[in-house]
């Protein structure tokens, strides 16, 4: 430091520096071409979540549990947490590379029956809409910052011909990141419906780009698996989110919110930007907030899918999980409901109560 000021003693030096800064700071006063969310809706609940193991075998040596529980992440503070119940010798464990945190507990020689774990928080989520439309044109990304989201070969969200020829029917020769993931989006909703539109389609499964071609739709992890799998094709950044709705005609009753994922999906000048296909297609087409939004009527648990468990599970990458996650001596138990349409030896049931909710005066409802 001592030495860079002796050298501004020189008046050729300090014309050098002077035109050096000067080109700093013109250069640092170029407009970015950035956007932000053009609305946003406030809302806060106090929320019970009780997760149950049912039918734990008699003789079952030792029960292994990992439990989301809401945390952190974009859109969602959690301002107050506590576990009411758990078994067992239980912890909070982050999982790797922001995924979440999850409620671990190991039970040693449990007596047949259920374990439930049940905990209580206070969360405040805000609902976004990125006007990404406005933006002059978004430039393609650095790859190397974003491998993870880019994999095209990952369970479940790979690349196929069909997705392929799928992704250019719906981007054609157009360049712009946030145009192709506008019209992927929209394809789509076009293309595949959520079972809750058309009954006829898979009610629950694995999630799976291949079966959402193959079926025209399912749940909302095969429509935003197809999705993933379109944009990374298309050399745009997808990751999958997970956690459930709480609707407003469900306050303060005990129900199971079932689970809903979404997508962010990242656009040069936004950051990553949310939606949920299953809700935008299911909103009015009047909405202005219909594309490139997320309401506030949920909760995120988790992020990503083939993930490793912290600590390990002995039964490898998890790539379809519901509500958490148990293994019986190291056996994994089936998350998803039985052939026979039985419900899943895990469950989940939620109570929650709005304790605030803001919506700028005369907007429209953002979609659920």
């Amino acid at each position: 430091m001592t030495l860079f000021f002796k050298s501004l003693r020189s008046p050729s030096h300090r014309l050098a520096w002077l035109f050096i800064l000067t080109a700093g700071f013109s250069l640092a006063k170029e407009p970015a071409e950035i956007i932000s969310p053009d609305f946003l809706e406030n809302r806060t609940v106090k929320l019970t979540q009780t997760v149950n193991l049912r039918d734990v075998p008699e003789g079952a040596g030792k029960v292994q549990l990992w439990i989301p529980v809401p945390s952190d992440q974009n859109w969602q503070r959690v301002l107050d947490i506590s576990v009411q119940e758990a078994p067992g010798d239980w912890k909070i464990v982050p999982q790797k590379e922001s995924q979440g945190n999850f409620l671990y507990t190991e039970v040693i020689n449990p007596p047949p029956g259920d374990l439930n774990v049940t905990v209580s928080c206070i969360v405040k989520r805000e609902g976004v809409h990125f006007p990404i439309e406005n933006l002059p044109k978004a430039r393609n990304i650095q790859t190397d910052f974003f491998q993870t989201n880019l994999d095209t070969s990952v369970p479940l969200m790979g690349t196929s011909k069909s997705v392929e020829e799928m992704a250019l029917e719906a981007c054609g020769d157009e360049t712009d990141v946030a145009k192709q993931a506008v019209s992927l989006v929209r394809k789509v909703a076009e293309y595949a419906d959520h079972y809750s539109k058309d009954p006829t389609k898979p009610h629950c499964g694995i999630g799976s780009a291949d079966d959402c071609m193959q079926n025209g739709g399912g749940c909302c992890t095969d429509l935003h698996s197809l999705f993933i799998a379109m944009a990374r094709t298309r050399k745009i950044a997808a990751r999958m989110q997970y956690g459930y709705r709480l609707l407003d005609s469900r306050e303060n009753k005990e129900h199971d919110p079932g689970y809903r994922c979404w997508v962010e999906y990242f656009i040069p000048g936004a950051g990553w930007v949310p939606t949920d296909i299953v809700a935008a297609d299911n909103a009015s087409e009047t909405n202005p907030y219909k594309w490139a939004s997320l309401g506030p009527y949920r909760v995120w648990l988790w992020e990503g899918r083939s993930f490793e468990l912290t600590p390990s599970n002995s039964s490898g990458a998890v790539d379809t999980m519901i509500c958490g996650w148990a293994e019986i001596d190291g056996k994994p138990v089936d998350p998803l409901p039985g052939f026979d349409n039985s419900p899943p030896k895990m469950t989940r049931k939620v109570t929650f109560e709005i304790l605030d909710h803001q919506r700028p005066e005369g907007a429209p409802k953002l979609p659920e």
